[in-house]
């Protein structure tokens, strides 16, 4: 009797997660914008909340995070951005052409930190914080961008990160 309701439990336990891990197939879409021309960085604040609105203009992030209330979207999380340096981030988490993508904005208030020059070399290199010890990341002023990108996304990486690159080329 005890065996059969230990099962039943690790069942119940497996079938849970697997439900809550989901396939994908309702995970957040992102859409591109139907008219691109018009969305212009000066339209929006030079800020992290700025660039993470313009990326999601652009279709280049699902940014659904109610700051005002602090609260995390269906798509967007708030990030420990301390660890890499940074005062603020944001991690947006979509599909795009049926393919998984992660798209994480940071603000660097100290431009003069170690780790800011480290992610201005375009790699951080971490001990211990995350599982693989390292990242790329693109700066671009007082921003930093990671992309989690699927196999066959180097295309539209490489238009995410113009895209951020284009937003207040020379600063504030």
């Amino acid at each position: 009797m005890k065996k059969i309701l230990a099962f039943a439990l690790a069942l119940v336990a497996v079938l849970s997660l697997a439900g809550c891990m989901g396939t994908g197939s309702n995970a957040t879409k992102a859409t591109d914008p139907t008219n691109p021309e018009s969305i212009k960085y000066e339209n929006y604040d030079y800020s992290i909340m700025g660039i993470c609105e313009y990326l999601d203009d652009l279709g280049y992030m699902v940014f659904d995070y109610d700051a005002s209330k602090d609260e995390a979207g269906a798509a967007t999380i708030k990030m420990q951005a301390d660890m890499i340096g940074a005062e603020e981030g944001y991690k947006s988490r979509y599909t795009y052409d049926g393919k998984q993508w992660g798209v994480e904005v940071y603000y660097y208030k100290d431009t003069k930190s170690d780790l800011y020059k480290q992610a201005k070399s375009g790699k951080v290199t971490l001990t211990e914080e995350i599982e693989n010890g390292s990242f790329e990341i693109t700066v671009n002023n007082n921003f930093g961008i990671v992309i989690h990108t699927p196999k066959d996304g180097e295309e539209r990486q490489a238009k995410i990160i113009e895209a951020f690159n284009n937003f207040y080329p020379k600063g504030k």
